[in-house]
């Protein structure tokens, strides 16, 4: 044991840290999905994985380095403190609420307006279809249709909107949110459904990953709270399989066919991993025989909201900034994901730094604070939204693709529409047999009295009607 910690110092540091993470959860029965808790447990057990430098690429990081990814958690950690130091001295509860059904909020409508973000999900299906003949998992070389290269134009927009339909779906399929069983039922299909056909058409990781941890994260608000040791268990049966899938290759020598195949089962996932952090070093410490990525003076931070205008890609092509595959920063051909800290400095420079994670941090804690009382579908939905990104900041920002601000609004769109609605409120009329008109009906005896008749006359009518 000993010897590990002295073989690998930083990742047994950082893994106490996951260590912590969980104990305090698990002891102060606090959220595990807070913001704090999860940006510290996401980053702290990637980069102590990284730090185990399986691959040679993977090389200490530089005092620059270490200065931006501890002084951003730091930030972070100052912004989310802020918010509950505020809403404690407001005598505001920082503990989770127990979900209950939300008032005057039609699940049926919340259902038919779903169907619009899942048919254009069908939609995206048809035109992979078109480009490889069949569901890419069906077509026998599912990686031939998967590359880079291939172009499927505006329908990977779509066919990549999987995810949103399960947030959609997936928060009205647990009992103590929604109250109306068929819908339900029906809403946990669509679930299924959507990950079944998502997998058989475009079996690619980050939707998958995406749509399992939205509903990781809604089973704990909207079901029954994760605990921390049921994590603890899962990590500790991934680091075993790990070891042990190590331990095996290492029985296997030179080029043989299961050392090969041991050591992609070892390296890839690592790779996966590590390369995040990797190129982040490489990119903000570029060697001085490599062309230093210019800063894009905060121009780039906004490509995401303006990229289906064009705008953003005609600055990108006119100042030669990279685009998606970070190609002027990857220390490995191929493996070109960088941790979010990457495009925070290239866009807005050390001071984007401490800012961006500081004001991250207290808006994702205002919005946990509201999740602290009887909280709205707009408030669970926004908050499993954000709080996924922040866990996987370490592979990608996220705000700067296009398709997650339009998944935002759509979720704002959705979720307002059937709040307080009037046709959401004779819809559920309609559909559960009552009257769709606003009020009770008149008893049929019941008729309309002169606005001159006597306080006598008024009675008697009120003494018949209740007979």
């Amino acid at each position: 044991m000993l010897s590990w910690v002295a073989e690998y110092p930083v990742s047994t540091a950082l893994f106490l840290v996951v260590l912590f993470c969980l104990f305090q959860s698990w002891w102060l029965k606090k959220d595990f999905f807070s913001p704090p808790t999860v940006y510290c447990f996401a980053q702290s057990i990637t980069l102590g994985i990284a730090y185990l430098q399986i691959d040679y690429a993977m090389s200490d990081f530089k005092p620059l380095t270490w200065m931006i990814w501890i002084g951003a958690m730091v930030a972070f950690f100052g912004g989310s403190a802020l918010a509950r130091l505020v809403a404690k001295q407001r005598g505001e509860s920082v503990f989770v609420a127990e979900p209950v059904p939300p008032s005057n909020y039609s699940w049926h409508l919340h259902l038919v307006l779903t169907f619009i973000p899942f048919l254009l999900f069908i939609v995206g299906i048809y035109g992979i279809v078109q480009y490889a003949g069949n569901l890419l998992l069906l077509t026998g070389n599912p990686a031939k249709y998967m590359t880079k290269d291939a172009d499927y134009g505006y329908y990977s927009v779509l066919f990549c909107s999987a995810p949103l339909s399960v947030l959609l779906f997936g928060v009205a399929a647990f009992k103590k949110f929604n109250p109306h069983k068929k819908l339900r039922y029906f809403a946990r299909f669509m679930v299924l459904f959507t990950v079944v056909v998502n997998l058989l058409a475009y079996p690619n990781r980050g939707t998958l990953f995406m749509s399992a941890g939205i509903l990781v994260i809604l089973f704990n608000y909207l079901h029954k709270k994760i605990s921390s040791v049921w994590i603890m268990l899962c990590i500790s049966f991934a680091a075993a399989a790990f070891i042990g899938i190590s331990s095996l290759r290492d029985q296997y020598g030179g080029n043989s066919v299961e050392n090969l195949a041991a050591d992609a089962v070892v390296s890839l996932p690592y790779k996966y991993v590590a390369n995040n952090y990797w190129n982040l070093d490489y990119a903000v410490n570029p060697p001085s025989d490599r062309e230093w990525h210019p800063h894009t003076y905060g121009i780039d931070f906004f490509f995401g909201m303006f990229e289906f205008f064009r705008v953003s890609a005609s600055f990108r092509n006119s100042f030669h900034w990279d685009g998606l595959f970070n190609e002027r920063i990857e220390k490995v051909n191929g493996l070109n994901t960088a941790s979010y800290l990457w495009e925070v400095y290239k866009d807005l420079y050390f001071p984007g730094v401490f800012i961006l994670p500081f004001l991250c941090g207290l808006a994702l804690s205002v919005l946990h604070l509201k999740l602290c009382r009887p909280f709205t579908p707009r408030q669970i939905l926004l908050y499993t939204f954000f709080i996924y990104f922040i866990g996987w900041w370490f592979f990608t920002p996220g705000y700067k693709q296009g398709i997650y601000w339009i998944w935002m609004l759509m979720i704002i769109f959705i979720s307002t529409a059937c709040e307080g609605n009037r046709l959401g409120t004779r819809i559920n009329r309609l559909l559960a047999g009552g009257n769709d008109g606003e009020g009770d009906a008149l008893p049929q005896n019941a008729m309309a009295l002169p606005a001159n008749a006597s306080l006598a006359e008024k009675v008697d009518r009120q003494l018949e009607a209740q007979k």
